[in-house]
């Protein structure tokens, strides 16, 4: 997504996309939520506004404001260490839903090369190219590729996602945070009629889950969203493993640092989530793209 809104916004330019994946991902059923219209007035495809409501659920009492116990235990269950999360704030927001088929059209007219060698690009790059590059590779592997010796592990957390349809008249966008850390699911939401609950671990391979995932999740979304069990179909089940799912905050002191030397010395400007290794949302990346777009005209380039 990273590498798409780069083409988009440089569209003038006409960039190329290099991306290791063999073809553009199928998208039409992956939600992509937005906080502003940032990433729509760059795109120019409309999007759909709502308002989401928030609650969290902590050994089955409901609290409806963040405090400093449940920040804690949700951030050690999602990263494993204590940092500021999203819990903390869960007053209404307006959020921006980009239709089903976003990915595809901002795709349409771009050149993107798939399967290709990152590396040996980034190698050309560093030899023989005096253009800029924008990378939205993870940072320490741009690092090692760069011969750059991060004194720090850039980690990540898995997480498995289970998401499906409910067949009954259903049109909301709700989410329910558990920081509780016995449990496996970490948050629950409902965006129109698709159901997606995050875990922090498989749940197929915990103890109380094996066997009974849609029981459970219909179990919370009754004692939680007031829907009762009995009265739900769902289609479309669909369980996915993402091995690098949450991102756990590094030195930020480094990063900048290595970020800053890689443009200046090779005109390679890291985009993204795993480019700059911090949680983040696509609003931010259109943000980021208008600082690499100053850095570049600094240097004399012209898109």
């Amino acid at each position: 997504m990273a590498g798409l809104l780069a083409g988009q916004y440089f569209r003038s330019h006409d960039p190329i996309i290099i991306e290791k994946q063999p073809l553009l991902p199928n998208n039409h059923t992956a939600l992509l939520r937005f906080r502003s219209e940032a990433v729509s007035d760059l795109t120019g495809i409309r999007f759909k506004e709502v308002n989401v409501q928030k609650l969290i659920n902590y050994k089955e009492a409901h609290h409806e404001s963040g405090n400093i116990f449940l920040n804690n235990l949700y951030s050690q269950k999602v990263t494993g260490g204590v940092y500021s999360r999203s819990l903390m704030n869960i007053k209404d927001s307006t959020r921006y839903i980009a239709p089903d088929t976003f990915v595809s059209r901002v795709a349409t007219g771009l050149s993107i090369w798939y399967s290709m060698d990152a590396e040996k690009h980034i190698h050309h790059q560093m030899r023989d190219s005096n253009e800029p590059m924008i990378s939205t590779m993870p940072l320490a592997t741009l690092a090692e590729i760069l011969g750059w010796e991060l004194k720090q592990d850039l980690q990540t957390r898995e997480i498995w996602t289970f998401t499906f349809d409910l067949e009954m008249d259903i049109d909301v966008y709700q989410t329910c945070y558990y920081p509780n850390p016995s449990l496996p699911l970490y948050r629950l939401s409902i965006t129109g009629d698709r159901v997606i609950a995050e875990f922090c671990m498989n749940p197929n391979c915990h103890s109380e889950w094996d066997g009974r995932t849609i029981t459970n999740i219909m179990h919370f979304l009754e004692i939680d969203f007031g829907i009762h069990a009995s009265d739900c179909l769902f289609d479309n089940p669909e369980l996915k493993h993402q091995k690098h799912g949450k991102i756990v905050p590094g030195d930020r002191d480094e990063i900048h640092e290595f970020i800053g030397w890689a443009s200046r010395e090779y005109n390679i400007y890291s985009l993204g989530r795993w480019g700059t290794h911090r949680q983040i949302l696509m609003d931010d990346v259109v943000d980021d793209l208008k600082v690499i777009d100053n850095l570049i005209e600094s240097k004399g380039y012209r898109r």
